[in-house]
């Protein structure tokens, strides 16, 4: 198991830049078909490698680098682009779609029991806001979300799942509610036809190396 300082906290544990929307790399001459790729994969933000390049810090076995003080550099931003193309490997590509199968098409049934969370597991996992098997899927899988679960409060009927947003950077407050077998966080929520998926860290990167480009 990496590294134990107590619960994740997204103040200290999370990037303290907000998650950069829009910033996609710089492509010089007749790229064409790379310029649209990029737009498609990072114009939406880079949350999905914010969310595992702070999950992977978090669970380092040494000392950690301090992502809250890191400034928006350009080293920073090409490691984050970085962990963020992982989804498209094949690796990863397979366990989100081996979950959302496992899942019924991304159901939110069953999900707080399969969950791993940080400090708690060796390979806690990073949950995905996407497409449910319903008329929704490509709109819901183009603005798919990512971020890092990190507690569960049960009260009543209501579960709340803690998570760290790359959106909100700092911010302790967010949280998924589960109730009555539907979700709903934000604008993503199951009666709004959106579905949720697990992806372990491990598929994603190596926790024992550092987080390359990262400056302190």
């Amino acid at each position: 198991m990496g590294a134990v300082r107590g619960l994740f906290d997204p103040a200290r544990d999370g990037f303290g830049i907000r998650n950069p929307i829009g910033m996609t790399p710089e492509r010089n001459g007749g790229e064409v078909l790379l310029r649209r790729l990029d737009s498609f994969l990072y114009g939406g933000g880079l949350c999905f490698g914010m969310a595992a390049a702070a999950l992977a810090n978090y669970e380092r076995p040494t000392s950690p680098f301090p992502l809250a003080a890191l400034p928006l550099a350009p080293d920073l931003l090409g490691m984050l682009r970085g962990y963020h193309a992982r989804q498209t490997r094949p690796g990863v590509v397979v366990a989100a779609v081996r979950d959302w199968l496992r899942a019924r098409g991304g159901r939110s049934e069953g999900v707080l029991d399969r969950l791993r969370l940080p400090g708690e597991s060796p390979d806690p996992h990073v949950l995905n806001f996407g497409p449910a098997a319903n008329g929704s899927f490509f709109r819901c899988l183009y603005r798919a979300h990512a971020v890092v679960p990190y507690r569960v409060e049960a009260g009543g009927e209501e579960r709340r799942l803690y998570v760290y947003d790359p959106n909100y950077a700092g911010d302790r407050g967010r949280y998924v509610s589960f109730r009555g077998g539907e979700f709903g966080y934000g604008g993503f929520s199951s009666r709004d036809g959106w579905g949720v998926t697990l992806v372990p860290l491990a598929e994603i990167v190596d926790t024992a190396r550092p987080l390359a480009g990262a400056v302190v």
